[in-house]
Formats: C-alpha cells, structure tokens, sequence
C-alpha cells in the first residue's frame, strides 16, 4: 500500500498524544483510505507489525470464514448449533443467561458473537469449525500474524501461553476484504453485523451515535482494541487501534481522543 505524505501531520498529531504514556505502554494504529476496486492507500501508520493478543478482535477473522464457507456452498448459515456443544462461559454477551437446552444458527451465533461479543457463541463456531482451520483461511487472506490458539476465556490456556494474536496491519487487510464484498449477499451481511457493534466507547466515542461505524472492539486486562471502517463526505477509511499493557480505563480515553483526531483529519484535513 502507498502511503499518502499528507498524512505525515495526523501521525504527528497522534505522536503528540502518544508521547505521553509511560514506556511499557504499547500502541499500533492504522489510518488507511479505501478506494472502490483498487488497493487502499495509507494516510498514517505506527507500529503496525507488532504483535497484540487479540483478546475479541479474532472473532471478526470467525465471521468471515463462516461466510466464506456459506458463499463456498460448504457451510449453510441457517443450519443449527446447540448450546450444550461447548462448555458455558462468561464475560459479554447474553447466552450464558440462558438455560442450555437451546440451539442456534450459525447466522444467529455470528450476530451475537460481533454485535455483543458473546463469548459462548464463539466457542460454540469455533468448535464447529475447527481452530486449524481458521488459522488456515488467515493464511490463505494473507494474514500473516494472525493465529487463534485457544478458546474464549480458556484461562487454563491462557497460563499455557496459548494466546491469541493480531497485528494492526492483518486487521486493516481483513477489514479491507470484508469491505470489498459488502455489495454480495454474503458479504452485505457481515457488513450490517458490523454496522450495528454494541460498544462504542473506544475510537467512536466522541462521535455522537448518529455516526456509523463498522466495527469490533476487543478487551481484556490492560488491553483495549478498536478496529473499523467509517464512511464519510471524503470518502471511506479504515481505522485499526491496538493498545496493551495500559491501564483499561486509560486506554479508552486515549482511544476516544484518538478516534476523534483520526475522523477529523480524514474528513476536514484530506484533499
């Protein structure tokens, strides 16, 4: 990708910004302009190859593959899913308020892994799908940091080192994917799911809910990610913020300022 040297005055004003956190703090970011059927440009970038747990982050690398299955005639959405398949977990989402006598399709358990980040669901895709081979459709997309290791809130595995990882610039490249097929039947649903994200107290915070943005957050102990596409009047960009070894509550007001510099630069700051 072709960086614009325009945005060679956000990276300073985010450097700004950055330059205030204590040094264990590790943040990675991406702004990129999307160009219909051509390949995006750059318009600012930091530490986009360093490797981040992914904490949620992974479940939008889930998604696509199980769409990329449906649209491959390998895999139909509507099939169904129990939820005794996989061990109840907690933390988001809403299935774990339920009995376990319930099924759910692969459609439903994708919108509440994306929308509410339900932890139950994912497990319960992940399982059906088999973790190698999600790592396997990473590869063949081209990302080439991106691996699944274990189960949401597998502690066990965690302890293990079995993590879960991502990188700034393998985030930026599956957003750019998803976004290049949001006009297919498949495609144009994973772009709604992400269209309709729950959390919006990272990058979007000081936009006003009116704004939307096609998004996934991920959290876990002083670690607090964003990543999404924002459509605006000077066309349409890619935001990807990854931030670790912060405090949380830090973290998200220094997303929150972030995401408020970015949208301000790509919209009033471009040509």
């Amino acid at each position: 990708m072709e960086q614009l040297i325009v945005g060679k005055s956000l990276e300073m004003q985010l450097a700004t910004v950055l330059n205030t956190l204590p040094p264990a703090a590790t943040v990675s970011y991406m702004v990129t302009r999307l160009n219909e059927g051509e390949e995006a440009t750059i318009v600012a970038s930091s530490k986009e190859t360093i490797v981040h747990i992914g904490a949620s982050m992974v479940k939008t690398l889930i998604l696509e593959y199980v769409f990329h299955l449906a649209a491959q005639e390998q895999l139909d959405i509507n099939d169904t899913i129990a939820l005794h398949r996989s061990p109840r977990v907690e933390g988001a989402g809403a299935l774990m308020e339920l009995a376990g006598n319930h099924s759910f399709s692969y459609l439903e358990l994708c919108r509440l892994m994306m929308v509410l980040s339900d932890n139950w669901a994912t497990n319960l895709l992940m399982q059906a799908l088999g973790m190698e081979n999600i790592n396997a459709r990473a590869e063949q997309l081209g990302l080439e940091h991106f691996e699944i290791n274990r189960m949401m809130m597998d502690f066990k595995g965690a302890q293990e080192n079995r993590e879960n990882y991502i990188t700034a610039l393998d985030m930026t490249k599956l957003l750019h994917h998803i976004y290049e097929l949001r006009h297919t039947i498949y495609g144009h649903e994973m772009w709604n799911i992400l269209g309709r994200q729950q959390f919006r107290d990272i990058l979007p915070f000081h936009w006003g809910e009116d704004v939307m943005f096609h998004h996934k957050t991920g959290s876990l102990d002083c670690i607090e990610h964003d990543a999404g596409i924002i459509e605006t009047m000077n066309g349409d960009f890619c935001f990807v913020l990854l931030m670790s070894h912060l405090q949380n509550d830090k973290a998200k007001q220094l997303g929150a300022q972030m995401g408020l510099i970015m949208k301000e630069f790509v919209e009033d700051a471009l040509p």
